[in-house]
Order: structure tokens, then C-alpha cells, then sequence
């Protein structure tokens, strides 16, 4: 480029430079859109607020309602109230109070929707805190019957506030179904039993307030009484009788027979009748038990009894064994005879000395085992206490006793071969 037009170049940009530049427009102040009244009526949904709605008409499945601001919204029918049977109609041209539950534009319109049923549940809530502030345990209250269901009543005890009488608490009596006791929006009388704050339960009971027939009649029985009991039922452990004025007894199976049984069944049967004595009676559990054998003196005590260590008894031979013989006696019970009690001579064959069925005299009781009743016989002990007796009696004769020294001589031999047998 050459100097001329460098020149002009510098001339033009600087006369450019010397015409004074626009002034920017300061920027206008910003001010806050005036609040319309969806920005209010969100603030009071947020808020949960009550406000006022005049009930206009039926629409769309609820009421059409105009809010105290002047617009226009909608109540569904599961907002109205809690009465499930309710009658729409009575609310019409009135005023109640709703809270705001939804809110938004819909096809540039506001769409509100609102709910009566959430004011009248917080009053509920508030008259249920209330009752169950000032109810306690043991405080006789008047129910309402509201609903049933298998077992148990549903009673109305006032706004927001409903208990339950669970079948076992209804009656003494035995009934099916709660409706054959009481029926419904009858008024009954009944006792807390149970208040659970924080859950908002209540327990009442109506039984709880008059005795109980069974243990009027159960107190009528007591330790020792003896009976007439019914067989009702068996089981493995014993059986359930009737003793009368409806009550149940318990026989264990170890109170039926001072002998073992392999089973209840094999000593009682269903409907039979016998006597029994009353061993315990516990209100509390409800239970009496009874006892059969109680009644019939213990066999096993006879028989220790009767055959005492050092008693004599007569028999019948009814075994012969290699150890020894078994001996019956008139009463049934039976004893052994071990050989070495048979003789105090050495016997080869017991059969050739002994017979079956031929009667044993003079057999003494040696030992019996309590545990299992086993009696233990000797057919020789009399006669071994006997010659004791006499050798006690020479030893403590003068030298002028009448045994002549060939006497003593065979009574001392006897004696220490008897001795020698023990």
C-alpha cells in the first residue's frame, strides 16, 4: 500500500473516533408481580388452612362448591364426609368448611379440587384423644353395638372413637356367632380392659362384670371330696370326666390303677361311671383333678404288709425252675423259692422232691424288693431259727441240763451244717 493511502485511511479513522457514542439506557427497576389469588389459595394448601366453600350443586361425581375468594372448585364424593350412606342433597345451598387438596391449571383454567371429610376427621381425632385421655382400665362404660365379624363385636363409643369385645369376653356361655348375644345398636355395659393410647385401641369386656358360673359351681368341689365321675372322653394320658353341675375333671393315667397299664382304655371305657376322690382343685387354670385308685387301698402295701421279713405263708407250687420253685398264694401274688432255701441237703433234680400243683407249708418271707414287689422264700428257715433257739438255749443251760451229750453232739452238727447253707 502506498504512504497516500495509508494516510487516508488514518485520516477517515480518526474523524470516525470523534463522533460522540449513543448513551446505553440505564436498566428500568425490577417490581414484584402482585400476588393473584392462586399464589393465596396455594399458600393455604401448603398450610393445610380452612376456608370456607358455599355448596352450589352435584357435578362430576361430588359437589361443585364457590370458596369464600369467589372461585369456583370441585368436591369428590370420597371428600364429602365419613358417612358412606350419606344423603348428597342436605348439603346443597350450605356453607361448611374444606380444606384445599389440589390446585393446578388445567387448559389455562384453575382447577381446585377441595375435602370436608379432612376437617371432620382432625375433629374426630381430636374427640378420640380426648375419650381416650379420660378412659383407664377397670371403668364401666356404655357401648353402642356397631358391626360384628366371626368372633368379636365392634361397639361406637362416640365420634372418632370405637372398641372391640372379642368373643371370649362376651359371655360365659358357649354361642356361635356373636349375634346369638347381642344385636345390632343394642347398648351395652362393659368393662376396659385394654387402652392403647398410641394405637388408639380400646379393649372392652362384658362377661367381666358378672361372675363366672363355672367357677361358682368349680368352687363347690374341693381336696378330698369323693365323687361320682363320668367317662367322657380318652386320651393317651388319661381320661375327662363328668363330676356334675357341668364341670370337667381331669384322671391322669397314673390315678386310674395302682397297677401299670399299657393304656387308658384298657382299664375305663366311655361312659362308664365309677367314684373318684378330688386330689386338685385350681380355679385359676380352671382345672380339677381326680383320682380313681385313691379309693382302693393300695395292693402293693397289702401285699408289703402281708408278707413281712420273718412272716410264714402257705402256697402252691405252680413252677419248678432250675434256680428254684414259684409258689402261688390264695391272693394271687406269687414268691420265689431259690434251691438253696429248699433243703440243706444237695437236691439233683427239684423235680423228683418237689411237684407241681402240690401245696408248700411253712415257707418264710426272707426279702422283699419294694421296687418291684418280688418276694424272696425259705422252706428251711424255719427250721434253721428254730435249732438257733436251741443251741442258744444249751449255751445258756447249767452244766445239769437234760440234753444227753449225744443230743447236743447232733443238734451242734445240724446247726453248723445249717450255718454253712446261709
Amino acid at each position: 500500500m502506498s504512504h497516500e493511502n495509508e494516510e487516508i485511511e488514518k485520516n477517515e479513522t480518526n474523524a470516525i473516533s470523534d463522533i460522540p457514542a449513543a448513551e446505553t439506557p440505564a436498566p428500568e427497576p425490577v417490581t414484584e408481580k402482585p400476588a393473584g389469588p392462586l399464589d393465596e389459595l396455594e399458600k393455604l394448601r401448603r398450610s393445610r388452612q380452612i376456608v370456607s366453600a358455599k355448596v352450589i350443586k352435584w357435578a362430576n361425581n361430588g359437589l361443585a362448591v364457590e370458596l369464600e375468594s369467589g372461585e369456583k372448585a370441585s368436591m369428590p364424593n370420597n371428600h364429602i364426609d365419613l358417612d358412606p350412606d350419606r344423603n348428597i342433597a342436605k348439603y346443597f345451598g350450605k356453607t361448611i368448611p374444606v380444606r384445599i387438596i389440589n390446585l393446578k391449571m388445567e387448559h389455562g383454567q384453575p382447577f381446585i379440587s377441595v375435602s370436608h371429610r379432612s376437617v371432620l376427621e382432625d375433629d374426630l381425632k381430636k374427640a378420640s384423644k380426648e375419650t381416650l385421655e379420660t378412659m383407664n382400665v377397670g371403668d364401666v362404660i356404655e357401648a353402642k353395638v356397631k358391626a360384628f365379624n366371626i368372633k368379636d363385636v365392634i361397639v361406637d363409643l362416640g365420634p372418632g372413637v370405637d372398641a372391640v369385645i372379642h368373643g371370649k369376653d362376651l359371655s360365659w356361655e358357649h354361642f356361635n356367632h356373636p349375634y346369638e348375644v347381642v344385636k345390632r345398636g343394642q347398648v351395652l355395659s362393659a368393662k376396659v380392659l385394654q387402652v392403647d393410647k398410641k394405637h388408639r385401641t380400646i379393649q372392652l369386656g362384658v362377661r367381666q362384670l358378672t361372675p363366672d358360673p363355672y367357677i361358682e359351681n368349680f368352687n363347690k368341689f374341693h381336696e378330698g371330696d369323693k365323687i361320682t365321675a363320668k367317662v367322657m372322653s380318652i386320651n393317651d394320658f388319661g381320661a375327662e370326666v363328668s363330676i356334675g353341675d357341668n364341670i370337667t375333671a381331669f384322671l391322669p393315667i397314673s390315678e386310674i390303677s395302682w397297677e401299670r397299664i399299657p393304656t387308658v382304655d384298657s382299664a375305663i371305657s366311655n361312659d362308664e361311671e365309677f367314684e373318684v376322690q378330688v386330689l386338685v382343685v385350681d380355679p385359676k387354670k380352671r382345672r380339677i383333678t381326680v383320682s380313681k385308685k385313691r379309693l382302693i387301698e393300695n395292693p402293693i402295701r397289702q401285699r408289703e404288709e402281708k408278707f413281712k421279713i420273718g412272716s410264714d405263708h402257705n402256697g402252691t407250687i405252680k413252677e419248678i425252675t432250675k434256680g428254684g420253685i414259684v409258689v402261688a398264694f390264695e391272693d394271687g401274688t406269687e414268691g420265689f423259692v431259690p434251691r438253696r432255701e429248699l433243703s440243706h441237703d444237695r437236691i439233683e433234680r427239684l423235680e423228683d422232691v418237689f411237684k407241681k400243683d402240690k401245696p408248700i407249708e411253712a415257707l418264710r418271707v426272707i426279702d422283699y424288693d419294694r421296687r418291684d414287689g418280688k418276694i424272696t422264700l425259705s422252706f428251711i428257715a424255719a427250721e434253721k431259727e428254730a435249732q438257733r433257739k436251741t443251741l442258744k438255749n444249751y449255751r445258756a443251760t447249767p452244766r445239769g441240763s437234760s440234753f444227753s451229750l449225744g443230743e447236743l453232739g447232733s443238734l451242734k452238727e445240724k446247726l453248723e451244717q445249717a450255718e454253712r447253707n446261709l
